[in-house]
């Protein structure tokens, strides 16, 4: 008994320092555009849901493609020939009550799982009735393209910058540059 109570101690004494909170509690938000939904089927004819709905959010970084985590279970295993078991009942989110061009916030974190891609991210939207819950979707971001700087296609002026040719074709082909 005397050492069980040393043991204790000794707990409490070492769970304090790992129990002890981030200091730091803010989360980082994006803000989206709701650009609509659709209904897209699941590849599969397995029984169950053939289809499933799919919500398109614009930001300033490219468009996201967002699916609701159920449903994304419901197609892995549609995917695996297994026949879906719903745990959880299909309730609506904050994405079904809004309408084309109305604003939200959502917070993102990486998907980490195999086979999933560098776009590929786990979405959480704060539920409008009570902010601290979230509903989450599997999201997949399309970046918006970056535009480059145009390659030059026209080899004669870049011989020609770079002195390439003899001097009398650079007379004849470059001209007083």
């Amino acid at each position: 008994m005397r050492y069980a109570g040393l043991a204790f101690a000794a707990f409490l004494l070492l769970w304090r320092p790992i129990y002890a909170p981030a200091e730091d509690h803010t989360k980082t938000f994006l803000i989206g555009t709701y650009l609509g939904d659709e209904l897209q089927p699941d590849d599969s004819n397995n029984g169950g849901s053939p289809m499933h709905r799919t919500y398109y959010v614009r930001t300033e970084d490219g468009t996201w493609s967002l699916v609701v985590f159920s449903d994304m279970a419901d197609t892995l295993t549609h995917n695996l020939g297994v026949l879906p078991a719903r745990f959880r009942s299909e309730k609506t989110n904050l994405l079904d009550s809004l309408k084309h061009g109305e604003k939200f916030a959502f917070r993102i974190e990486p998907d980490r799982r195999i086979g999933a891609t560098r776009n590929s991210f786990h979405v959480y939207i704060p539920r409008a009735d009570d902010p601290r819950k979230e509903d989450k979707f599997d999201g997949e971001l399309a970046p918006i393209a970056v535009a480059s700087e145009p390659k030059p296609n026209d080899n004669v002026k870049a011989l020609c910058d770079a002195h390439q040719f003899t001097p009398e074709q650079e007379k004849q082909y470059c001209g007083n540059q």
